[in-house]
């Protein structure tokens, strides 16, 4: 276990202000480096859009409780605003900086100042010649290593592989154990409620199943913008058996997890990854997944796919999840679980790869 004792390293993150993949693996990551020694401080960039809904202090909070009163006194976060000072000054004192996604500042000041930077590249590249995408294809090339989420985004970016650029999926604090199959009841949606995320297909499929809605409800957890047109939906056409929990704790996401019968992701988005079908992969939970972006490759090759936005496609996956025997499916719980570790990753790699950057940079 790589040693960083007295480092102090700087993570600077785009942020909505709720609490989604970016803010589950920065701090995966960030526990994992403060067991190792570490110093932490997390800058959370507010981006357009930013609006901040608690869930984000939640989710922290409960991360933190486990540790040690001298580990969190190592650990510091706060929300920035775009071209705050405190960007430059947190760049000057630390020893290394990961920027989770082309944040341009952060790769300018990492190179005025002289100190090593490493990203992850979480979205796929945009077209054009507009100055802030010219900008974030700059800021790419400039990393000491990037590290993209998916082989989607990594194609999008590379066509050809680069020297210091990898695969390296982001990971999160997975559920552990598993319930038993004939314990486990209906789907499970995990997302916020935007366009193209899929929560209004899978409304639309649901709703044409008929399942039983006690053996097979429909668990949505998140929130968003299409809030009111989901809760009118669901009233218009009277659906029975959907279970609207809103934001939860990361304790009780994972509970959710393990106890649903079928994840289901069904984005028509150009989806860059897709960290939920990981996480029900990880308790035995195959998932139902739409053939979008990484979340083809997030979700195994065994899962039940349907086309991006087609919701008789989707159905047709639900009604084979529906009809399914015991058998089949212990089956499918078995297979939920090949080739996990392709994504799945131990944490080692980043703290190996922060101390060749920190020596390099010494010896330079």
């Amino acid at each position: 276990m790589a040693n960083l004792t007295n480092l102090k390293i700087l993570m600077l993150a785009p942020c909505l202000g709720k609490f989604g993949g970016i803010e589950t693996f920065c701090l995966t990551l960030i526990e994992d480096l403060i067991h190792r020694g570490a110093s932490v401080r997390l800058l959370r960039k507010k981006v357009a859009g930013f609006q901040d809904n608690g869930s984000i202090q939640k989710n922290e909070g409960e991360i933190r409780s486990s540790w040690t009163e001298e580990e969190s006194k190592r650990f510091s976060s706060q929300f920035v605003s775009p071209r705050d000072a405190v960007i430059k000054s947190a760049v000057r004192e630390s020893d290394l900086v990961h920027l989770h996604n082309p944040i341009v500042e952060g790769e300018w000041h990492a190179k005025k100042f002289n100190k090593p930077c490493v990203m992850t590249i979480y979205n796929w590249r945009r077209k054009g010649i507009h100055p802030r995408l010219l900008a974030w294809r700059w800021a790419v090339s400039q990393a000491d290593r990037r590290w993209y989420i998916s082989e989607f985004v990594w194609d999008s970016w590379e066509k050809k592989r680069k020297y210091a650029s990898a695969r390296l999926p982001v990971v999160s604090r997975m559920p552990q154990g598993e319930t038993p199959p004939d314990k486990r009841k209906g789907f499970l949606f995990i997302g916020r409620w935007v366009p193209n995320k899929g929560i209004r297909i899978l409304l639309e499929a649901y709703a044409r199943l008929e399942a039983d809605p006690q053996e097979w409800p429909l668990t949505i957890l998140g929130d968003g913008p299409l809030r009111e047109e989901v809760l009118h939906k669901i009233q218009e056409k009277r659906i029975q058996g959907v279970q609207l929990c809103g934001f939860v704790s990361e304790s009780e996401r994972h509970r959710y997890t393990r106890e649903a019968k079928w994840m289901v992701t069904p984005p028509h988005t150009k989806e860059d990854l897709g960290l939920t079908p990981l996480e029900a992969r990880s308790v035995g939970v195959p998932c139902i997944a739409s053939t979008d972006g990484g979340v083809r490759e997030t979700a195994g090759k065994h899962a039940l796919f349907c086309e991006p936005g087609n919701v008789k496609s989707l159905l047709r996956c639900l009604r084979i999840a529906v009809k399914m025997n015991e058998t089949k499916y212990a089956e499918m719980v078995n297979l939920a679980k090949i080739g996990l570790k392709d994504y799945v990753r131990p944490l080692d790699e980043y703290s190996e790869n922060y101390l060749q950057l920190i020596n390099q940079n010494c010896s330079n």
